[in-house]
């Protein structure tokens, strides 16, 4: 039998790394085409021509950070942190460009006076997309959003920890996607002020909110002429009064997608105004241990009657219960 030729040696195995030997621009193309942030930054162990070759990239089209991984021991976590503040700072302030999406999830690692001078230089170069997760180090602190023209698609998670505020007159005319998760919302009227607030909003998503100022049975009311999807859900359970425990009235035209999960039922479940309805989703959380009051029988049965025409209608036992 013949031997095998023995395969030539590699121009790697021979010390010659032809992708690390290209021109900058073309290394800048592959480094630009890595999906994070994170792993731009990782090619510098590689070797000693890419220690350096991220910092030469002429700009971050989305930047996406987590610094939640972070070391236990203290001293090495105070190092990570000061070096990731160094370079967040570095990568927002010295690019010129347009800003795609920032995606910050930092935990409670940083003052919140930090956070928002990124967010800021952010909003100046344009971003489109902000995604934000951190709580802040005291209870309740005031969070008040910079005006930014420009973004397209926010998603706060605050851990139920900090206040949000949106001052009379801010408005985000080009927001589509919203979705709050943990926050705490000082009044319902701020819920009801998003059709003014995002006037073109698509997509609005309440997950695990918490109102601090209430009255009983006050009602939120929902008037988006834009919406398209409209979620709120109850995940866990937290003391206080979440959006899912008052009543609901939502008059949304353009409305395809509804869902409403966790929510205790009360006498007051309106849905109008929505004949282009056509997903519902409505799982209450409720154990029924009283006789149903007819108003609540009344309240169900003219929700049923309102989204009869739905293509796809998923609903729980108490619903069923209710309704039987």
């Amino acid at each position: 039998m013949k031997r095998s030729k023995r395969a030539k040696p590699s121009n790697h195995e021979n010390g010659v790394d032809f992708i690390s030997n290209m021109p900058d621009p073309i290394l800048q193309l592959i480094l630009q085409g890595l999906p994070t942030t994170e792993e731009v930054v990782r090619t510098s162990i590689l070797s000693k021509r890419w220690r350096y070759l991220w910092t030469s990239i002429p700009y971050f089209p989305s930047i996406d950070l987590d610094v939640s991984r972070a070391p236990k021991n203290p001293k090495k976590l105070a190092l990570q942190k000061k070096k990731f503040k160094e370079f967040i700072s570095w990568v927002l302030e010295n690019q010129t460009l347009d800003l795609d999406s920032f995606h910050l999830s930092t935990y409670n690692y940083y003052m919140q006076s930090t956070i928002w001078r990124w967010v800021d230089a952010a909003v100046m170069r344009k971003v489109k997309r902000l995604d934000l997760t951190f709580f802040t180090r005291g209870l309740y602190e005031d969070i008040t959003l910079p005006h930014c023209h420009s973004l397209e698609s926010l998603r706060l998670f605050l851990y139920t920890r900090s206040s949000l505020e949106f001052p009379d007159g801010m408005c985000f005319p080009a927001l589509r996607f919203l979705e709050l998760n943990d926050v705490v919302i000082a009044k319902l009227d701020l819920v009801e002020r998003f059709s003014t607030i995002c006037p073109l909003l698509k997509e609005l998503c309440l997950i695990d909110c918490f109102i601090t100022k209430h009255k009983w049975g006050d009602t939120l009311s929902i008037s988006c002429p834009k919406l398209k999807t409209l979620r709120i859900n109850k995940q866990r359970a937290f003391g206080g009064w979440g959006i899912s425990d008052f009543g609901l009235k939502f008059s949304c035209p353009e409305l395809v997608i509804f869902e409403c999960v966790g929510h205790v039922v009360k006498n007051h479940f309106i849905l109008e105004n929505v004949d282009s309805l056509k997903k519902a989703v409505i799982l209450p959380h409720c154990i029924l241990r009283n006789k149903v009051s007819s108003q609540l029988g009344d309240t169900i049965c003219e929700l049923l009657a309102g989204i009869a025409h739905v293509e796809s209608l998923s609903l729980n036992h108490f619903i069923i219960q209710v309704k039987t």
